[in-house]
C-alpha cells in the first residue's frame, strides 16, 4: 500500500516544469543581513567552527603545502596501491577553506578576511615550488593519471580551487583566479594527454574516488568565468568515464544507466547522491542531451521518494549514510552533509531550470533540517539527525549525538558552508540582463548592474518568521528592468504593493516592471496559514509558512568530551522520560486533521513570543502554535509546537486518530 500512496503523493507533488534559466551572480554582489547575518558571525566568533582547525585532528596535516604525500605501496605486478584514509585531511582542509573564504567576507570580519588569505596563500607558495602549477596533496610520482584504485586526487583538488574562486571573486584579485585555472589546465592536459580513465580501476572503492565526479564543479565554474569550451568536454568526458565505470565501484546512483531507471531508487551513500546531482544539472543544461533531460526529471522523482518531511534524503539505520531504497520517513536519520550538498544541488537547478518550486525545497532544508541539526548557538551540530528525534546519544553511535567535533570531520564542516551557500543563491540575473530574481529570500543586500547603472536594493525582512518582505531600490539613475521575486507554493494570497510597476505571474515568480528610481519601495506579504500536511507514510506534520513546528521535548544536555573554548560534544536526553514516551508512543492527530483545521481553524492558533529575539530567532522559539492531539483513548489534549530548529529533541510527525 505505501508504494501506491506514494505514488499518488509523487504525481501532485511533480512540479518539476521548467521555466526561464538565470544567470548565477557575482559572490561579492550578495551580502547577507539580518539574522541569517547574526547567526554567521556568532559560528565564527564563538561556535565550533571558530576554533576547528585547532580541535580536529584531521585538520592540522598542511596537506596542500610542499609535503605531498606518498601514500601508496607497490602491488605484486608493480602497480601503486593508495591508502583509502588519505585523502580526508584533503577533504576537510579544502572544505575548511572554502568556509572561511565565504563566511569572512559574508560577514566583513576582518580576522577571518586575513586568515582566508593566509590559507590560501600557503596553497600559492606551495604552487610555486610546483613547475607544473599542481594544487593537490599526492606527491609528483603518485599523482592525477599515475594513480589507481581509491585515491582523493580530483575531489581534494576540486575543494581547494574552488577556495581560490570564491576568494577571487569576493576580491577581484587575479592571482588567485590564476592559480586555480593553472592548476585545472594542468590536471585537464594530463588525462588528455595521457587518456587514461578516471573512475575504471583495478579495484575500485568509491568514497574519495567517486567524490572524484566533482571536479565538474569547478569546472563548471571555470567554464562561466573563462569562458572556454574545454571544461565542458572534459566535465563530458569525466561524467561518461564514471557512467561507464565497472559494478564494483561504489556510489553508482548517479550513472546514468541507474538515472534512467526511474524505479531504482537511491541505494548508496546519500551525500554522493545529493552533490552528484548537479553534475547531472550542469551537462543536461549545457548539452540538451536528451538523456540527461530524463536523468533530471528522474533525479527529483526519486529523491522526492527517499526525503523525510524536513526535505532531506534519508539514510538507512543500519546500512549507515546509504539511502538503501528507502522511503522517506520522519524517523529515519539523515546527514548534514546531504541537507548542505541538497540546498547546493538544487540551487544549480533553478538557476539552470528557473523551476520556483526548488526555492520552496531549498528553504525547508536550510529553515528546518539544517536548522533542527544544530544547536542555535552554533556550538555543535549532529552528523545524522531525524525529523522525529527522542534523544541524541553517543552510545546510539557518534553520528547521533550533538558534538562540537565528531570523530569524522565532514558534516562540521558542511554544516558551516550551509548559510554561506544559501546567502550566495538569494539573487540571480535574468540571461537578457534586464532582470533579477530574488530567488531565496531573507534579509541581504543586492549590489549588481543592468546595463550601465548600478542597482542596490535591500531586501528588509525578518524571513520566514516574518513573511512582510520590503525590497528598497537604489538604481544610480533611473532605469527600466523587471524584479522578480519568488512566490512561495504555500501563499496563496500574496499582497503586493509596487506603485507603477506592471505586476504579472511567470513561471511561480511575481514579475514587476517599471522604470525603477532611488527609493522606490515593493512591500510583499505573504500569507502564512497554519497548514497541516500529510506525509507519504500517512503521518501529519504542521507548517506556518516556510517553517515546520515540532511538539518540543525539554533536554538535558551532558558533556562527554571537552575542548578548548568552551566546546564539547553532548548527550541529549529528555528531561522528562514520560513526556517523550507519551509523544511518541501515544499521542496522534485527530482524524482528517486538515479537514479539522479548515472547519475548526481557532483549534490551531499562532501566538507570538514576546520575548522573541529578532537577531537569533531560534535560541526561543519565534513564536507557538497551540494544537489538539489525541491520546490512545480518543480523549483530546492541547498542545504546544514551535519551529524545529528550536527544538533539538521533537516529535514531528504523527499518525492520525481512526
Amino acid at each position: 500500500m505505501k508504494k501506491i500512496i506514494l505514488a499518488v503523493a509523487l504525481l501532485l507533488v511533480s512540479p518539476w516544469i521548467w521555466g526561464r534559466s538565470m544567470q548565477c551572480l557575482p559572490l561579492k554582489e550578495i551580502q547577507a543581513g539580518g539574522w541569517i547575518k547574526k547567526q554567521m558571525e556568532r559560528d565564527i566568533t564563538s561556535g565550533y567552527i571558530s576554533a576547528y582547525d585547532q580541535i580536529q585532528v584531521s585538520m592540522q596535516g598542511d596537506v596542500f603545502g610542499p609535503q605531498k604525500a606518498k601514500n601508496y605501496s607497490i602491488d605484486r605486478f608493480g602497480n601503486w596501491e593508495t591508502r583509502r584514509e588519505t585523502w580526508w585531511p584533503g577533504e576537510h582542509e579544502g572544505y575548511f577553506a572554502d568556509i572561511v573564504v565565504r563566511n569572512a567576507f559574508l560577514t566583513g570580519h576582518k580576522p577571518w578576511i586575513d586568515k582566508a588569505r593566509g590559507i590560501l596563500d600557503k596553497v600559492l607558495a606551495a604552487q610555486a615550488l610546483d613547475r607544473d602549477g599542481y594544487i593537490g596533496i599526492y606527491d609528483r610520482e603518485c599523482r592525477l593519471d599515475n594513480l589507481l584504485n581509491e585515491n582523493g586526487e580530483l575531489w581534494t583538488q576540486s575543494r581547494m580551487l574552488n577556495a581560490l574562486l570564491a576568494f577571487y571573486e569576493y576580491t577581484g584579485e587575479r592571482k588567485y583566479f590564476d592559480a586555480a585555472k593553472k592548476a585545472a589546465d594542468h590536471t585537464l592536459d594530463r588525462y588528455v594527454k595521457s587518456g587514461k580513465t578516471y573512475f575504471q580501476q583495478p579495484k575500485p572503492n568509491g568514497g574519495g574516488l567517486t567524490h572524484g565526479l566533482m571536479f565538474c564543479e569547478t569546472m563548471e565554474w571555470l567554464s562561466r568565468l573563462a569562458g572556454e569550451r574545454k571544461y565542458l568536454d572534459f566535465g563530458r568526458w569525466l561524467y561518461r568515464d564514471y557512467s561507464a565505470a565497472k559494478p564494483e565501484l561504489r556510489n553508482v546512483d548517479c550513472q546514468l544507466g541507474n538515472l534512467l531507471d526511474r524505479e531504482r531508487l537511491f541505494q548508496e551513500h546519500s551525500v554522493h547522491v545529493c552533490e552528484h546531482m548537479r553534475v547531472v544539472f550542469w551537462l543536461s543544461n549545457a548539452t540538451g542531451e536528451k538523456a540527461l533531460s530524463e536523468a533530471v526529471d528522474n533525479i527529483f522523482y526519486k529523491y522526492k521518494a527517499s526525503q523525510g518531511p524536513s526535505g532531506c534524503i534519508v539514510m538507512d539505520p543500519v546500512i549507515h549514510e546509504s539511502v538503501a531504497g528507502n522511503y522517506g520517513s520522519g524517523y529515519l536519520p539523515y546527514e548534514y552533509c546531504s541537507i548542505t550538498e541538497s540546498v547546493i544541488s538544487f540551487a544549480s537547478a533553478m538557476q539552470k531550470f528557473g523551476s520556483a518550486w526548488l526555492g520552496d525545497q531549498i528553504e525547508k532544508l536550510t529553515f528546518n533540517a539544517g536548522q533542527g541539526a544544530r544547536l542555535p548557538d552554533g556550538k555543535a551540530i549532529s552528523y545524522a539527525t531525524a525529523d522525529n528525534r527522542r534523544d541524541a546519544l553517543e552510545k546510539d553511535g557518534f553520528r547521533n549525538q550533538v558534538a562540537a567535533c565528531h570523530k569524522v570531520a565532514c558534516c562540521n564542516l558542511n554544516a558551516a558552508k550551509l548559510m554561506p551557500y544559501y546567502v550566495a543563491n538569494m539573487w540571480m540575473k535574468g540571461h537578457n540582463g534586464r532582470s533579477l530574481y530574488a530567488t531565496l529570500l531573507g534579509a541581504s543586500t543586492l549590489n549588481t548592474k543592468i546595463g550601465a547603472a548600478n542597482v542596490k536594493i535591500e531586501e528588509q525582512t525578518g524571513y520566514p518568521f516574518d513573511n512582510r518582505v520590503v525590497f528598497v531600490v537604489e538604481p544610480s539613475v533611473e532605469t527600466t528592468f523587471s524584479l522578480a521575486v519568488r512566490n512561495p507554493a504555500w501563499s496563496k494570497n500574496t499582497v503586493v504593493e509596487a506603485s507603477g510597476a506592471t505586476q504579472t505571474i511567470r513561471d511561480g515568480f511575481i514579475v514587476l516592471s517599471k522604470k525603477w528610481r532611488k527609493g522606490d519601495r515593493v512591500e510583499i506579504v505573504f500569507d502564512e496559514p497554519v497548514e497541516i500536511r500529510r506525509f507519504m507514510d500517512n503521518e501529519s506534520y504542521m507548517t506556518k509558512g516556510a517553517l515546520i513546528y515540532a511538539a518540543r521535548i525539554d533536554e538535558a544536555a551532558t558533556p562527554t568530551a571537552q575542548f578548548i573554548a568552551a566546546l564539547a560534544n553532548y548527550d541529549l536526553a529528555p528531561k522528562n522520560m514520560g513526556q517523550a514516551a507519551t509523544l511518541f508512543e501515544k499521542m496522534m492527530m485527530p482524524a482528517n486533521p486538515a479537514t479539522l483545521l479548515a472547519r475548526k481553524p481557532d483549534l490551531y492558533t499562532f501566538e507570538h513570543n514576546p520575548d522573541f529575539d529578532a537577531d537569533y530567532p531560534f535560541d526561543a522559539p519565534y513564536g507557538r502554535i497551540k494544537a489538539r492531539l489525541v491520546d490512545e483513548g480518543h480523549n483530546n489534549t492541547g498542545a504546544v509546537f514551535v519551529p524545529m530548529g528550536s527544538a533539538a529533541l521533537r516529535k514531528i510527525t504523527f499518525r492520525e486518530d481512526k
